[in-house]
């Protein structure tokens, strides 16, 4: 009895040593550039193709007002732009006249230039796996090469390249893809332009600020790493669900 017990006593130290070790990698790991890069990686389509797509594809995201619909919108209107040939898709669960989220993207797009003509929303997809789909029964009779650019946020671009990948393999289609991954436009931070760095006269450059101290930037740092460590989880758990259930 005593062999078992100090048995099972070194065994739950061992495993109380593990999880202290862990919690300090973890810790010690918001202090560096992994969860950014990690966040980052999660934005790369594996084997892009960086031809002009015939294509664009806007995934649903968390709605219209909403920072990720709008993100999207604004980056696929972009995209539009830039290459005017192709045709836009909005991937959602159900179509323009069925639904106010897809009303919204439909109508943000056209807001931002995009013609009427160019845009079709994708209904049935309640996820990634169904838009992909979705996707691949609707370009299924497109002439090759079909090209299309995936416009989503970041963490979401890898696991939306696999989907459409895995659903036009399955029906023996070539596909070639490339990602926008809507990464936020911030403006610069004033805490480190001074107003000889500023294109603008003299007279309207706003003053110089001194420097706030590493304490700010330790702070916002550390929160904006916490908040990248938090996606990136929640994404490779979703990634292996996917996996598991042969959706990739």
């Amino acid at each position: 009895m005593k062999a078992v017990f100090r048995w099972t006593f070194r065994l739950l130290r061992a495993l109380l040593l593990l999880v202290g070790l862990a919690t300090l990698l973890f810790a010690a790991a918001q202090f560096t550039n992994l969860p950014w890069r990690a966040y980052k990686n999660l934005s790369r389509v594996p084997e892009p193709d960086a031809a002009a797509p015939t294509h664009v594809l806007v995934m649903g995201g968390s709605g219209i007002p909403g920072e990720s619909g709008l993100s999207r919108t604004f980056f696929g209107a972009q995209a539009a732009r830039r290459f005017p040939e192709a045709d836009v898709l909005i991937a959602m669960p159900l179509g323009t006249n069925e639904s106010f989220a897809s009303r919204a993207y439909f109508d943000e797009l056209r807001l931002r230039g995009v013609p009427a003509k160019r845009i079709r929303v994708l209904a049935g997809g309640r996820n990634t796996r169904e838009q992909a789909l979705r996707l691949a029964d609707t370009l299924a009779e497109c002439a090759p090469p079909v090209r299309i650019l995936i416009v989503t946020d970041p963490y979401h671009v890898r696991r939306t390249a696999a989907c459409i990948r895995k659903a036009f393999a399955d029906r023996k289609l070539d596909i070639h893809l490339d990602g926008l991954p809507v990464f936020a436009l911030s403006i610069e931070d004033p805490l480190d332009i001074a107003a000889g760095d500023l294109d603008v006269p003299a007279a309207t450059a706003p003053a110089a600020v001194p420097d706030a101290g590493f304490s700010l930037r330790f702070r916002y740092d550390l929160w904006n790493n916490l908040g990248y460590t938090q996606t990136v989880l929640r994404e490779q758990t979703a990634l292996l669900y996917y996996r598991l259930r042969g959706w990739l």
